[in-house]
């Protein structure tokens, strides 16, 4: 029996796990230790006492996610019945017109990425250089994306082939070039051009849909349930402190413990308590599979300078991971007149909203909310703002926006600010220069394979389907590489 160790719970963990158990057919031993007592890691929520939900950003599920839609499927999740579809539009508000724009995409990717030829908010010269733009791209990418590209950030790639100069300033293409949690800075071209490459033949929708509750109620919970039904084990409030090793193989995990008697209503945050006499170190295993964030594994490698400093993760210190924000805003106003889907163009830093009215059941059809806006970024530039000072920036940015003119301070019914700025729920930026700083998931030490999206795959991008190939690229590691009997068998012979 191979007995296999998954540190993490997030989507890299959870998949890696699952895939172990599910091909290793009876022969794989999986324990999992993930510190939160929810699952789900950066893509985690709680629900309140009041039945409030809480996340820690307003994550979906793209029409490319198609991994982390096989392992709901495997896990018994109906994506009809736990989703909702944005049925393909997007709302932008766009400052340089001063109004908001509806984005329809189309059913194929290509037809996606032509779409901007449908926008409102582009003049005829502009759509025209758009188009034109788009055809040198694809031929482009098309030939294969170099590693050079990461050096630069996507709007100097896209004004060298071509695309309008007032085009890379409008919010619409704000949306590409920040990634979402990219601002203040840029992503990396290299980032965005190789996730179009590589996903572009699973796209098969245009819709998003959003989740119908929870994430973790609804999608990482019954996930967590096949691993255990499976013959896995979740350990829950166990935090990795310390990797043991000889300088060549992995011997040894060294957790604490977290007193979860006492927990507050929400997520981890430090200082944690442990249980008094609680330190563990695991040594029983063959294989272990770090699918925790950048920011933990920079905290785990920041005392070990023989690890920080081997050739293969001496990068991971020079990765640069941010605080991401989620507030939440429970209003009595309701969004009167537009499409329910995502808005984007909004007032740093959290330029991004969505009402979750329509799509969370909890609040569907419960009177005394008329909207529930989730606004999401990070936190870069703006740590010193106060919660009040962020939430009346991002109601005054979100009132412009057509249909949401009623949502007023005086409306605020009750609101959450989720600041994540512990180093496990930081999320890696994707910042031009950052590719040659990630390690490859196969580690200098023998025994320890890493997964998560900020770990080298077919898809560098920061998104839930990454981690999640992530995680099942390392189960196939694990389950293709010999056993610690087996490898000092074959080192003793070499020997």
């Amino acid at each position: 029996m191979r007995k296999v160790i998954v540190v993490g719970a997030g989507p890299a963990g959870l998949a890696a796990a699952e895939s172990l158990l599910h091909r290793g057919k009876g022969k794989v031993d999986v324990t999992v230790l993930t510190l939160e007592p929810y699952l789900g890691g950066s893509a985690a929520s709680f629900t309140t006492s009041d039945g409030r939900v809480v996340e820690q950003g307003q994550h979906i599920m793209a029409g490319f996610y198609r991994e982390l839609g096989r392992l709901l499927k495997r896990a018994g999740v109906p994506k009809e019945e736990t989703t909702v579809s944005n049925r393909g539009h997007m709302r932008v508000w766009e400052d340089r017109d001063q109004q908001t724009h509806d984005l329809h995409f189309g059913a194929s990717s290509v037809g996606a990425l032509f779409d901007g030829l449908r926008y409102s908010g582009l003049g005829f010269g502009e759509k025209l250089g758009f188009g034109s733009f788009m055809a040198r791209m694809i031929a482009r990418v098309m030939g294969g994306v170099p590693e050079a590209w990461d050096d630069v950030c996507l709007s100097a790639l896209c004004l060298e082939l071509g695309c309008p100069a007032s085009l890379v300033a409008t919010n619409l293409f704000r949306c590409s070039r920040e990634a979402q949690f990219n601002y203040p800075g840029e992503i990396s071209a290299y980032s965005v051009m190789h996730t179009l490459r590589e996903l572009a033949r699973d796209y098969s929708t245009s819709e998003v849909r959003f989740p119908a509750g929870s994430m973790s109620d609804i999608w990482w919970e019954p996930i967590g349930r096949r691993i255990e039904a499976l013959g896995g084990r979740i350990l829950r409030g166990w935090r990795l402190v310390k990797l043991q090793h000889d300088g060549q193989r992995l011997t040894g995990l060294v957790c604490d413990q977290i007193d979860q008697r006492s927990l507050p209503e929400g997520f981890l945050e430090p200082p944690f308590r442990i249980v008094p006499g609680s330190r563990r170190v695991w040594t029983d295993f063959d294989e272990v599979v770090l699918a925790i964030p950048a920011g933990s594994m920079q905290r785990v490698l920041k005392y070990d300078p023989v690890l920080r400093d081997m050739p293969g993760l001496a990068g991971v210190a020079r990765l640069t991971t941010v605080a991401p924000m989620g507030l939440h805003v429970w209003h009595r106003q309701a969004v009167t007149r537009g499409p329910r889907t995502l808005v984007a163009g909004l007032l740093p830093p959290m330029a991004i909203a969505l009402d979750n009215k329509p799509f969370n059941p909890a609040y569907r059809d419960n009177p005394a909310f008329g909207s529930v806006l989730h606004f999401v970024g990070q936190e870069t530039g703006f740590e010193d703002w106060t919660d009040e000072e962020l939430l009346h920036r991002a109601i005054r940015g979100i009132q412009r926006v057509d249909g949401y003119e009623g949502i007023d301070l005086e409306g605020v019914l009750t609101y959450k600010l989720v600041r994540d700025r512990a180093p496990h729920r930081r999320y890696w930026l994707s910042e031009p220069g950052s590719l040659k700083h990630k390690p490859q998931p196969v580690t200098p030490l023998v025994g320890m394979t890493m997964a998560g999206d900020w770990v080298r795959s077919k898809a560098d991008f920061p998104c839930m389907e990454t981690a999640v190939r992530s995680g099942l690229h390392a189960a196939d590691i694990v389950l293709k590489a010999p056993t610690r009997q087996r490898h000092d068998a074959l080192a003793g012979r070499a020997a």
